[in-house]
C-alpha cells in the first residue's frame, strides 16, 4: 500500500501526540566526519574546536603527529546561566538542548555565528561563534530571566582546563620523581590582570587558585604551556568590559587541573560584544 507522504507525516504526528513524546529541537548538524552531528567544526595545524548540536564544546590542541592529543587533555567550554545566591556562591542552571535554535546553517568557518537557548527555569540566552586567522571568539548574553526571578543572573563561558598529566604522576621511587620533575620543570600559567600586572601561580604546589593573589582584579589573558601540550601554547584572553576568574575545584596544584570562567559587565556591554578568545602558539 502506498502513503502519501503528507499522511504519512500525520499519522507520525498523530503518534507522538498520543504516546505523549516531546520532539527534540537541536542545532543544524555537519553531514561529513569528522563533524557529523556538530553546528561548529574548525580546525587548522594546532587546534580544533567543536560545538555539538546538544550545545557541548570542546578545545583540543594539535599534536606534533598532526592529530589531536589524547581524549583526556580535552579541554570542554561550557556555556553557562549562573544564579548568584545570597552568600556570593553560584548555582549553575542546568542547561535544556532540546531548545537550542539557531537561523543560521552548520559551518566549518564560524563568522558571528548566532544561537540561543534556555536553561531549566526558562532563563534563555544567547551565545556568538566567530573565527579568523585562527582565533576563536565566544561572547553571549542573558536574554530573559525566565521563572528565575528570585537572584540575579549572569551569562559565563567556563573552560574546564583537565589534568596535564594524567597518567603520571610526581610519585614513586627517587629516578620517577626526578623524571617527572625534569619534564615538567618548564610548564607555566601566567596570567595578565586588567590593570596589566602579570603573575605566574605555581603549576606543581597546591594552591587556592580562586584567591585574590592570583585573581587580582580580574584576568585579562592567560597563557598555559605544560609539557604534555607538545611545544603548544595555549593562549586565552578577555575583550574589554570583561574578565576572568581563575578557580579549582580544591586546593591542589593546578597542572592537576583547574577553571577559567568568563563573564561580561552587561552596564558596560549592553550590546554584547565582549568576548573570549583562544588560540594555540
Amino acid at each position: 500500500m502506498n502513503v502519501s507522504q503528507s499522511a504519512l507525516g500525520r499519522w507520525v504526528a498523530a503518534w507522538v501526540a498520543l504516546s505523549g513524546m516531546t520532539v527534540s529541537a537541536e542545532l543544524p548538524g555537519l553531514p561529513e566526519m569528522p563533524w557529523v552531528g556538530h553546528f561548529v567544526g574548525y580546525q587548522n595545524k594546532k587546534l580544533q574546536f567543536g560545538i555539538t548540536a546538544q550545545g557541548k564544546a570542546t578545545l583540543k590542541l594539535i599534536g606534533k603527529k598532526g592529530d589531536p592529543l589524547t581524549k583526556l587533555l580535552s579541554i570542554s567550554v561550557e556555556f553557562l546561566v549562573e544564579e548568584i545566591m545570597p552568600d556570593g556562591s553560584s548555582k549553575v542552571r542546568e542547561l535544556r538542548p532540546e531548545t537550542l535554535e539557531s537561523a543560521q546553517a552548520a559551518t566549518e568557518r564560524p563568522q558571528n555565528l548566532v544561537f540561543h537557548g534556555k536553561v531549566k527555569g526558562d532563563a534563555g540566552f544567547e551565545v556568538t561563534v566567530s573565527e579568523d586567522r585562527g582565533i576563536v571568539s565566544l561572547g553571549g548574553r542573558l536574554l530573559d530571566s525566565g521563572t528565575l526571578k528570585k537572584n540575579p543572573l549572569r551569562f559565563s563561558i567556563r573552560l574546564k582546563i583537565p589534568d596535564a598529566y594524567p597518567y603520571q604522576k610526581a610519585s614513586g621511587d627517587k629516578k620517577v620523581i626526578k623524571a617527572f620533575e625534569e619534564k615538567t620543570k618548564s610548564d607555566r600559567l601566567q596570567l595578565t590582570w586588567t590593570d596589566g600586572k602579570r603573575v605566574k601561580p605555581p603549576t606543581d604546589k597546591p594552591v587556592d587558585a580562586g584567591s585574590k593573589d592570583f585573581n587580582g582584579p580580574g584576568i585579562a589573558a592567560a597563557q598555559i604551556e605544560f609539557s604534555s601540550y607538545q611545544e603548544k601554547r595555549l593562549e586565552i584572553s578577555a575583550s574589554p568590559n570583561s574578565i576572568i576568574t581563575l578557580s579549582s575545584a580544591r586546593p591542589a596544584p593546578l597542572r592537576e587541573g583547574f577553571f577559567l570562567t568568563w563573564v561580561a559587565d552587561p552596564a558596560k556591554d549592553p550590546e554584547a560584544r565582549a568576548h573570549l578568545s583562544f588560540e594555540v602558539r
